[in-house]
């Protein structure tokens, strides 16, 4: 990775500090008061893909999580690039690709890491992606992912931590009732403000960085380096695969903002990347 990252939380009532490996730059973030999200739906997703491949093909471990009474809390975060331009996220990675999401294996605090080398309580979401073309940089056809946020059970968010938060948490939990945090059983959504969740089975152009320490692709940006592909009309696993190639009726979507732009204006205009639409 090109830096490490530095995050600050604050959790509740008490500010907490760790380092989370997730991101490949220095961020600082703050999160909001943990809220209930009484949301009795999980979040839509398309029964078949566009490439007309069926959902089931794919997996993802939150079809298991019961999310009508999920814990939802949300932080902001200070980077030290400006993630909301393309150029700016292109020049703090280096890979660029177009990529299916084969699955959402699960979420872990610094999974990869000893307990005595992490004490963060941001999640990481792990996974696997199907490379279906590179824009920039080399990858293999499949490669596994680590993007920043995720879903977790609230015992296994703390398992790092010092014990001087694990503490204080506690001292909380007592004066309400609730048993300590390492038996909480409750399920706890943490992402940064605005960022979306990944669906399993749907094609994204990705911004990466890959971690030798790590062996996987973490993936940059927040939901601007996650932008969904959309085209009913030219499929992307129906389409040749030839370098420099790209579909001509292919969209790319900011699932957050609702934006769409044709990739091959988005790769051009705000990458300097000229592709051939086919």
């Amino acid at each position: 990775m090109k830096k490490l990252t530095i995050i600050a939380l604050l959790c509740s009532s008490i500010l907490l500090t760790g380092c989370n490996n997730t991101s490949s730059k220095n961020a600082e973030v703050k999160e909001q008061p943990t809220e209930k999200n009484n949301s009795k739906s999980t979040p839509k997703t398309k029964e078949e893909t566009s490439s007309g491949v069926k959902k089931a093909n794919y997996y993802s471990y939150l079809d298991e999580v019961d999310r009508t009474n999920i814990q939802s809390s949300t932080v902001e975060s200070f980077l030290m690039y400006d993630n909301t331009k393309p150029k700016s996220l292109q020049e703090n990675t280096n890979a660029i690709f177009l990529a299916r999401v084969i699955s959402i294996d699960k979420a872990d605090v610094d999974a990869n890491l000893s307990e005595t080398e992490s004490n963060s309580i941001l999640p990481d979401t792990y996974g696997k992606l199907e490379v279906l073309k590179n824009i920039e940089g080399t990858t293999d056809k499949e490669v596994s992912f680590i993007r920043s946020g995720g879903v977790i059970k609230e015992k296994d968010r703390f398992k790092n931590a010092e014990k001087e938060e694990v503490d204080k948490h506690n001292r909380l939990r007592a004066e309400s009732g609730r048993p300590p945090i390492t038996q909480s059983e409750d399920w706890v959504e943490v992402r940064e403000d605005g960022d979306i969740e990944l669906q399993a089975g749907e094609v994204y152009l990705f911004f990466a960085t890959y971690s030798e320490e790590r062996g996987a692709y973490i993936l940059e940006g927040y939901q601007y380096g996650a932008l969904l592909l959309e085209d009913d009309e030219q499929p992307i696993s129906r389409t040749r695969s030839i370098p420099n190639e790209i579909g001509k009726t292919w969209k790319i979507k900011n699932a957050s903002s609702g934006e769409e732009q044709d990739l091959g204006d988005y790769l051009k205009n705000e990458l300097g990347i000229e592709m051939q639409e086919n």
